[in-house]
């Protein structure tokens, strides 16, 4: 359905929303007083964001061990070192191009220093960077919706936010696809916003933002994000047309150059390998192992088992409700209501439709995992931002603030929603991926224990392994790449590496001395009898525990 209200731009849209709405608009001036004094430090503020989230993102990144998926990532980057760019053929180049830089820039840095960068760090470093940079994109998308102090409380969300940290820090595609997204959100929004008569900026916009989506699908094959910012622009307008203005249609040259700049980041996509390979892998027929325990149960975790046979509905609604910090969750259901109230808006409309436009697709779909949130993070971080205000909005109704007092209701919101919970991530480091708030006290890598864990422990359990198994002994597990790489670390290619949940392994009937690694967040259909049969007869030689959850064990093949 198409909205009938059309807005010419954002100042007006603050205008309608305050004549038709109960919920006033911002008493704190926007345009003059205090809040024009911040012209000048937007700059300023959004670099201290950016220095600051970054610290959180880079503090003792390579304090836990890789995981299966980020081994991949490593491997890739070796193939492309010798000119293999096929590698990791599911995933777009984008991401293992900066990584392959970054892994390289390590191996200078070594050579000219003397100082040694893991590789758990260099690989996870872009990824980082990029995090913490996209304070700026998602700053400016909120800040074209609805104002600037808006879209600075959302900057500061995202860079103090637990979740965004978390998923920011592990070498997966989803930081490069949200970056790109939001720059393209942007540049779209803005030449939606810019008359057709100034035809010259209209169109330069529209450039980049085809340029951020082409980088975009270069990061990660989602591409229905594109897909909803056209349908949202379809049905709200952002600016109301003029009399005798020309139509304003999106330029052929978009359409044209998302493509060239998916292609140019991106070439591996025109090989015929990789296709055979996608295509194989969509048809689910690379799956060596099935399930997603969560809780004490075993979900069916692909695509094939939507909308009602795979993981829970309320998967991501659970995760809302216990990994996000309390303060943001509840302003951001602040924020919801009020931007239920004033969907005629075209920010409002924006963020609840890109939230329901997620939330419930997400939800359907039979394969879930938490790493997909970053996307999601973004519309509630805007949400949140609009709950602060809002919070402000009512406030300063019926107290009519001095300016100097509507200076300290601010920093005491920035305190109270920003900083409060970024003390809180920096608290939970390194293992940000554990936090859990008051409603999940308790439950840390209870209900999503493959993405909390996200191998966390692994490393040092192989390392255990490493020091104590005798020549030639068997060592199981559900990692192949990443426990070949740490076998070679530590100086064990002499040990026997075996997939415990592949057909050939049976635990009853070993003989060799064999050590095997359990992951809570590795239990899948192929191996939960097999890790059954493995706790009741086999003795437990060590166990790691990270945040007072046990993250691996690993038993020996001895009598209890």
């Amino acid at each position: 359905m198409a909205s009938d209200i059309k807005f010419s731009s954002s100042a007006e849209a603050v205008e309608i929303d305050r004549r038709k709405n109960p919920w006033p608009a911002v008493e704190l001036d926007r345009r003059s007083g205090l809040l024009a004094s911040l012209d000048w430090t937007v700059v300023g503020t959004l670099a201290i964001c950016d220095v600051l989230g970054l610290g959180l993102r880079i503090s003792n990144l390579g304090a836990i061990g890789f995981a299966e998926d980020e081994m991949n990532k490593l491997d890739a980057v070796r193939a492309y070192e010798r000119g293999d760019i096929s590698a990791n053929a599911e995933h777009p180049m984008m991401m293992k191009a900066l990584m392959f830089a970054s892994v390289k820039a390590a191996g200078s840095w070594r050579n000219v220093t003397g100082r040694a960068v893991s590789d758990e760090f260099a690989l996870r470093l872009p990824n980082a960077l990029v995090g913490a940079l996209t304070a700026i994109p998602l700053f400016l998308v909120a800040a074209a919706y609805f104002d600037r102090w808006t879209g600075l409380f959302a900057a500061g969300f995202w860079a103090f936010g637990i979740t965004a940290i978390t998923l920011n820090r592990v070498g997966k595609e989803d930081t490069l696809l949200v970056f790109f997204m939001l720059f393209a959100f942007y540049f779209y929004v803005r030449a939606k916003q810019i008359s057709p008569r100034h035809e010259a900026a209209k169109r330069r916009n529209y450039i980049l933002s085809a340029i951020a989506f082409g980088l975009m699908l270069a990061s990660k094959y989602f591409p229905h994000y594109f897909g909803l910012n056209a349908l949202f622009h379809h049905n709200f307008h952002v600016r109301k047309r003029q009399s005798g203005e020309p139509s304003g249609k999106t330029p052929t040259i978009f359409y044209v150059l998302i493509p060239v700049a998916f292609l140019l980041a991106n070439p591996a996509v025109l090989l015929p390998q990789v296709w055979d390979y996608l295509n194989a892998y969509t048809g689910e027929r690379l799956l060596v192992h099935t399930g997603y325990f969560f809780g004490d149960q075993l979900y069916k975790n692909n695509m094939s088992s939507t909308p009602f046979w795979g993981t829970p509905l309320y998967f991501y609604l659970l995760f809302m409700a216990i990994k996000i910090p309390l303060l943001v969750l509840a302003i951001f259901l602040v924020g919801f209501f009020v931007s239920l109230k004033r969907w005629r808006h075209p920010g409002h409309a924006f963020v609840v439709f890109m939230f329901l436009f997620w939330i419930v697709p997400y939800s359907l779909i039979g394969g879930k995992w938490l790493r997909y949130t970053l996307s999601l993070m973004p519309f509630i971080y805007m949400i949140a931002a609009v709950g602060v205000i809002a919070v402000i909005e009512v406030w300063s109704k019926f107290w009519k603030p001095s300016k100097e007092l509507a200076a300290i209701v601010s920093a005491a919101a920035v305190i109270v929603f920003i900083l409060l919970p970024g003390w809180t991530a920096y608290a939970h480091g390194p293992h940000y991926a554990l936090y859990t708030n008051a409603l999940g006290a308790g439950q840390a890598g209870y209900y999503f224990p493959h993405d909390e864990f996200y191998d966390d422990g692994l490393r040092e359990a192989i390392k255990f392994v490493s020091d104590v198994a005798p020549q030639h002994s068997l060592i199981a597990h559900e990692t192949p790449a990443v426990t070949r790489y740490y076998l070679e670390r530590f100086s064990r290619p002499d040990l026997n590496s075996q997939v415990s949940s592949s057909a050939d392994f049976d635990p009853a009937m070993l003989t060799a001395p064999t050590y095997i690694i359990v992951q809570r967040g590795r239990i899948y259909f192929e191996n939960r009898e097999k890790i059954d049969f493995i706790r009741a007869n086999f003795k437990k030689v060590y166990e790691i525990k990270v945040k007072e959850a046990t993250a691996a064990e690993v038993f020996v093949n001895e009598p209890k």
